[in-house]
């Protein structure tokens, strides 16, 4: 079996779907150029629609080579093609690229039957009314949904809300530069959009902008930051569909850096890796904000832990920068150890302090943009 036809045969195996004719078979039948086709077109789809899409198809093939027409032009059938033309556009997908591949197979259905012998001018007929069917029905589908009030177009912030909400939004691109912003000088009056959309509260905010790949980033942080250069950014590119998740993701890098002491500025996942990682485990991330809570209480520990940590564990250094003699320095030091068992003088212990630290920290940068997203 070629690839592609293993891919073919993992598109279309069955989904719980009761349509009988999504069956792998059918489609197996195709010419390797129409199959490698239909599983690309599928392949391309965003994830909303990939289901609704291979159904479609797999059951398009089947009937175009039975040509049981009668079956396909039922109230139940015209329904399905309908509904699928409309989840295209609730996604923002345009029918175009699969009208034009239904009009290819129902080509080559016709020149299938007229290869026949004896040849069947009523099947040759019925072929081309399922072909019609599919391609009447897909754009019927797409359109009724398109025009209806439902899918009135948004303004700016309309939008960005109904994306960082996950909601299926007519128009919308298929993936998406998500941007989280806080700005260090308090209340956001106005996240420029660079060609996107954008969402603030507060002091915290996101900026999406229709992106074809995650190419454009760095670019896009860039011109954020210099039109708000106290501000904390973090990119992350996501398909439509993981726009929530892409945004909780960029939020927390954004909060972790704050958390962290990192000055205003471009921040990725992968500079805070391990802290991400705790912060997104509620066990771990509760047990460190229990271990790290007798410091932040304590006069002057907090501080001094800080100092250390951007020291990476000098104390010469540390002492300096807090303006300290070393033996105060020392004295707390040796009172955060006391308070939560890890000696903060050992690479080890200053590191768990550091991500405990920066964690607790993180929290309430966390709840700003939990607020962005929540109700108004």
């Amino acid at each position: 079996m070629t690839s592609t036809s293993i891919r073919a045969e993992a598109a279309f195996m069955p989904e719980g779907t009761s349509w009988a004719r999504t069956a792998f078979p059918a489609v197996a039948g195709l010419p390797a150029e129409l199959r490698a086709e239909v599983v690309t077109a599928i392949e391309e789809q965003p994830r909303e629609t990939r289901a609704v899409v291979r159904r479609l198809l797999g059951a398009t093939v089947a009937a175009l080579v039975s040509a049981d027409q009668r079956a396909w032009t039922s109230a139940r059938e015209a329904e399905e093609t309908a509904r699928a033309g409309s989840a295209l556009a609730a996604a923002g997908v345009r029918p175009d690229p699969l009208l034009v591949l239904v009009g290819r197979l129902t080509a080559w259905a016709v020149e299938r039957a007229a290869g026949t012998r004896p040849v069947s001018s009523g099947r040759l007929k019925d072929v081309v009314r399922i072909g019609h069917a599919v391609t009447r029905g897909l754009a019927g589908g797409f359109h009724r949904h398109a025009r209806s009030p439902a899918a009135a177009p948004l303004d700016g912030e309309q939008l960005a809300a109904a994306l960082l909400s996950g909601q299926r939004v007519p128009g919308a691109a298929a993936s998406y530069q998500v941007l989280a912003v806080r700005c260090g000088h308090g209340v956001l009056d106005r996240l420029p959009t660079l060609g996107g959309v954008a969402l603030a509260r507060g002091s915290a905010g996101f900026l999406l902008v229709p992106e074809a790949g995650p190419g454009r980033g760095p670019e896009l942080a860039a011109g954020l930051r210099a039109a708000l250069p106290a501000a904390w950014v973090a990119p992350y590119w996501a398909r439509t569909a993981e726009v929530p998740a892409a945004a909780a993701t960029a939020g927390d890098v954004v909060a972790l850096a704050a958390g962290s002491g990192a000055p205003a500025g471009v921040h990725r996942l992968e500079d805070f890796a391990v802290e991400y990682a705790a912060l997104r485990h509620p066990a771990i991330e509760a047990e460190l904000r229990r271990l790290i809570e007798p410091v932040l209480a304590g006069p002057g520990l907090a501080g001094t832990l800080r100092a250390f940590v951007r020291a990476d564990g000098n104390r010469t250094r540390a002492a300096a920068e807090l303006i300290v003699h070393r033996s105060t320095l020392d004295y707390r030091l040796k009172r955060i150890g006391q308070l939560t068992g890890y000696d903060p003088v050992k690479p080890a212990g200053l590191q768990v302090l550091a991500i405990a630290m920066t964690t607790a920290h993180a929290r309430a940068v966390r709840a700003q943009f939990a607020a962005v997203t929540g109700p108004r």
